[in-house]
């Protein structure tokens, strides 16, 4: 049985077999070429390969022109986006593409799909997916399309004129003043310090379990943020996934916070503690290297429970600190390096709802002009 998505079949000899186009015959059906390994990743990296030489000669046109879009957009994945991206935005796209957007149109020839067939895969998505996740999947498509015109394969884009539902901009979930006090009292209980950097620094949960000693300069009081930590699947199947640590999110969320310094004093407290123990990361997993992030959900997730604190993640941390942030007149330019955002105007979008708290600030100082 094929892997979904890509011509790679598991022979009965237990070999992996990849498929791929090589020229057209003069009826205009594929001519295809076939490649042997022993694992499957393997084979899927002689496969892109060997589509990238083929697709520098003049038989390129033959082989995508006249071909799926599925086979385009294949090629497109691997061969253009793939080197060039993190491992999880890869995978995003990879996501999006294979459970939306090539069952809708991913059999149709590339130069045979109009703006009809795009507008009626968007209408039968908008059915089931929230406006964000539907607009994620409407800018890859576009972008597949227009790398298609780049290199010549379609004249113009159908992505053109499409009627896109309303983007859906639902204020974050934010911890109420009276949530947060009853969680710090039983993070300073349980000195469970992790949690406490989310509500005061806003790092991300990637972030937090990357941190290592050397990125805290407890001397002068900075944390640095240089790497991450991230979920993405394996080569051996999309449902299994393993953990990597490497850089964060983007360039500008490589970045230094000062810590307040009732948080400085307890990671002083923890140094003497892990440096008896010789640990790297600050927050060690069970093998003593990097905490798995689903380890650190699951743990906030347990503390709320028993706090009676609904809908809280670990994003919910940052969120709560960007807004006491805000309550407290710190300016969207600084919040922005802060949490790492590439502009101020992201923040802004982000944060721009007002809080119960707020509000009702707002109403009393009224009342006392009044």
């Amino acid at each position: 049985m094929p892997r979904k998505g890509e011509n790679i079949y598991l022979r009965k000899d237990g070999r992996w077999e990849g498929r791929y186009i090589k020229g057209r015959r003069p009826d205009g059906k594929p001519l295809f070429g076939s490649i042997y390994g022993k694992q499957y990743g393997q084979v899927k990296k002689r496969l892109v390969l060997i589509k990238s030489e083929i697709y520098k000669d003049h038989t390129s046109l033959s082989v995508y022109g006249n071909g799926s879009f599925h086979d385009w957009a294949e090629f497109w994945l691997e061969v253009y986006v793939r080197p060039h991206v993190k491992p999880g935005t890869y995978a995003g796209y990879r996501r999006n593409f294979d459970n939306h957007i090539d069952p809708a149109i991913g059999k149709l020839s590339i130069s045979g799909i109009t703006p009809q067939h795009i507008q009626e895969a968007v209408f039968h998505l908008k059915t089931q997916l929230a406006p964000s996740t539907l607009h994620g999947i409407c800018r890859l498509m576009k972008a597949i399309f227009a790398a298609a015109c780049q290199k010549g394969l379609i004249s113009a884009s159908p992505f053109q004129d499409i009627k896109m539902p309303k983007a859906c901009t639902r204020p974050p979930r934010v911890l109420s003043s009276g949530e947060q006090k009853r969680l710090e009292k039983k993070l300073f209980e349980t000195r469970e310090l992790e949690y406490l950097l989310g509500l005061y620094t806003g790092l991300r949960v990637g972030e937090i379990c990357a941190l290592r000693w050397e990125d805290i300069d407890l001397e002068n009081g900075y944390l640095y943020v240089k790497h991450s930590i991230q979920r993405i699947p394996t080569e051996h199947g999309r449902r299994k996934t393993r953990l990597v640590l490497g850089s964060p999110k983007s360039e500008h969320s490589v970045r230094e916070i000062p810590l307040p310094r009732f948080l400085l004093a307890i990671l002083r407290e923890k140094w003497q503690e892990d440096n008896a123990r010789s640990c790297d990361f600050l927050f060690a997993g069970m093998s003593g290297g990097y905490r798995d992030t689903r380890t650190m959900q699951l743990r906030l997730a347990r503390i709320c429970d028993e706090l009676n604190i609904k809908g809280v993640h670990m994003h919910t941390l940052r969120h709560t600190f960007a807004t006491r942030c805000l309550e407290h007149n710190i300016g969207h330019e600084v919040l922005c390096e802060v949490l790492g955002h590439s502009s101020p105007q992201i923040t802004l979008r982000h944060y721009s709802h007002c809080t119960p708290e707020r509000i009702r600030q707002s109403m009393e100082r009224m009342e006392l002009a009044l």
